[in-house]
């Protein structure tokens, strides 16, 4: 999984600065709480947004990129998992 964190530009109301980047492997048990429709909902009744892609893969057709931003719009995260 690599995780990329992004704040907003303050000059500007679409971009971003990337704050940093994270990669780290984690099992399926993880990911699967990462993706699951349960937690994407919990975030998005907080008032944030989630997006979830989703592409085939050799696992069969999975997510393989999520983007969520904060509530406050001011911080994004995008999670984007390869398989092995």
């Amino acid at each position: 999984m690599t995780k990329t964190t992004y704040t907003k530009n303050p000059n500007t109301k679409t971009t971003y600065f990337v704050d940093g980047v994270k990669t780290e492997k984690i099992t399926q048990k993880n990911y699967l709480n990462i993706v699951s429709e349960d937690t994407r909902k919990f975030f998005k009744r907080l008032g944030g947004s989630e997006t979830a892609q989703k592409s085939y893969t050799c696992n069969g057709y999975l997510i393989t990129r999520l983007i969520s931003v904060s509530p406050s719009k001011d911080k994004k995260s995008i999670y984007e998992f390869k398989f092995i």
